[in-house]
């Protein structure tokens, strides 16, 4: 029984979590983690585009 109230409440925070990323990409927003991104992805010319930049290792 405890198995199924852990599983519920893991499943509502997931369900919470996509569907303010959801909500986020809906109105042009990055959903996050890009670096150098102001929350507007077409102000950075998208999440993919600052992710192709190569390492100065």
């Amino acid at each position: 029984m405890v198995d199924i109230i852990i599983i519920a409440i893991i499943a509502t925070a997931a369900f919470f979590i996509l569907r303010s990323q959801l909500k986020k990409l809906r109105r042009g927003q990055c959903s996050g983690g890009c670096p150098g991104c102001q929350g507007s992805c077409g102000g950075c010319a998208g999440c993919g585009a600052a992710q192709e930049k190569p390492s100065e290792n």
